[in-house]
């Protein structure tokens, strides 16, 4: 009984806190999320990574769900048979890093979020507005910028990362992302 009222307790407590500060978007919320499990009492809701490898996930499926989402776009609006494919490629590497993720993450307890960050949805938004060359060149620019910052966070849990399953996952996506990088970086040089 004791042990009830200290969940019920628990609970209603991260639901005033989370009501409280509102996160602004679905990875601080995943993130927010996290943090509460860190601290649970209960081994069925105890996180089992560090706060810094729970963060690794959250940007790594943010960055994924960005990729698929930007993607679908692309594939809608350019008439570059470059972008396409660099789109349709995105859908399929994107698609089952998250899919590999999406299994990790529930093995290890940790939340993710269901839908991309602000920040994305804002790009989004942008490159929604862009038409023809305007959009290709828009498009090539996004992705290069969040594959450069998509591989310095997965190169750093390569290196410096603690869970063995997340530092796995981490050194299997470097050489998917680096090739990612590379091709956009050709595709964007070619529509200059």
């Amino acid at each position: 009984m004791k042990n009830l009222f200290f969940l019920i307790y628990s609970v209603a407590f991260t639901v005033m806190i989370a009501c409280n500060s509102q996160p602004k978007d679905a990875k601080e919320l995943a993130d927010s999320v996290n943090q509460t499990k860190d601290t649970s009492t209960t081994a069925a809701d105890m996180i089992t990574v560090r706060d810094n490898e729970a963060e690794f996930a959250t940007n790594a499926a943010d960055a994924s769900l960005a990729e698929i989402n930007f993607a679908k776009l692309a594939i809608s609006k350019t008439g570059n048979e470059q972008i396409k494919n660099y789109a349709n490629m995105m859908l399929k590497a994107h698609g089952a890093a998250n899919d590999e993720l999406m299994a990790l993450a529930k093995s290890k307890n940790i939340t993710l979020p269901e839908t991309m960050s602000e920040t994305h949805q804002k790009h989004r938004n942008e490159l929604n507005e862009k038409t023809g060359a305007d959009f290709d060149k828009k498009y090539a620019a996004l992705m290069e910028e969040d594959h450069v910052k998509v591989l310095a966070f997965m190169e750093h849990e390569a290196r410096k990362g603690t869970d063995p399953d997340l530092k796995t996952f981490a050194n299997k996506m470097v050489p998917v992302v680096k090739a990612h990088l590379n091709a956009i970086r050709k595709i964007k040089d070619s529509l200059k």
